[in-house]
């Protein structure tokens, strides 16, 4: 029978992801490494498209949300950058950034390859961008918190972190989290009767989608 339960110690669901970013964002949480990572896992999951009419997500809004998340992971810890040009030809340290500009993450302490993520560089807020741009060219790729203090952004001051859509997210990951449920037991009952074996793992497979999104749904 189904056999595709993940580690739960080593992911959140989409609800918890949005519940940890508005406590972080607010001030109400101080943000951890690991809990940071899992929530854009799982974000970067529920952004696929995988044409499940089931679950229509506001997606504009979650992804503001994974580019927030992004952008603190930058900022907050240790880690290091590969540039990638538009070609996809990694940039060399020490030299201007050439843009339009891909940023691949990889902060230090983290193994799994679910953990590493790519931004474009102009979707960083402007103070993170200079940080980056200001430390690419004076000590390479590793970036430190201490590269993101006392930068003078000059007239393009903008908010760093703030809630955009909040109840619309709420919602959704509320809403979405009932849906799943509803959904995987309708599928769990069409694995268990499944007489192909192909059919059973096509059945199976969206269970597990299912669960890399909205976690633990055998309850």
């Amino acid at each position: 029978m189904y056999s595709g339960y993940l580690d739960r110690r080593q992911k959140l669901a989409l609800d918890e992801a949005y519940k940890l970013y508005r406590q972080i964002i607010r001030g109400e949480k101080k943000a951890d490494l690991y809990q940071v990572a899992n929530a854009l896992t799982t974000l970067n999951t529920a952004l696929q498209d995988h044409g499940d009419s089931h679950f229509k997500m506001t997606k504009r809004l979650w992804q503001r949300m994974f580019v927030s998340l992004c952008d603190l992971l930058v900022t907050s810890f240790p880690v290091y950058v590969i540039i990638y040009d538009q070609e996809g030809g990694i940039q060399t340290p020490f030299e201007p950034i050439i843009e339009p500009a891909m940023i691949e993450i990889h902060a230090l302490g983290l193994k799994r390859k679910t953990d590493i993520f790519s931004l474009d560089l102009a979707q960083f807020n402007p103070m993170t961008r200079l940080g980056i741009e200001k430390t690419w060219i004076s000590r390479g790729p590793m970036l430190n918190p201490e590269d993101f203090e006392n930068l003078d952004c000059g007239e393009f001051c903008t908010t760093k972190n703030f809630l955009i859509g909040d109840d619309v997210l709420r919602k959704e990951s509320e809403l979405g989290k009932e849906r799943a449920y509803k959904r995987w037991w309708e599928l769990y009952w069409q694995a268990y009767c499944a007489v192909n074996p192909l059919d059973q793992q096509l059945v199976q497979q969206e269970m597990h989608t299912l669960e890399e999104v909205w976690g633990n749904l055998y309850y």
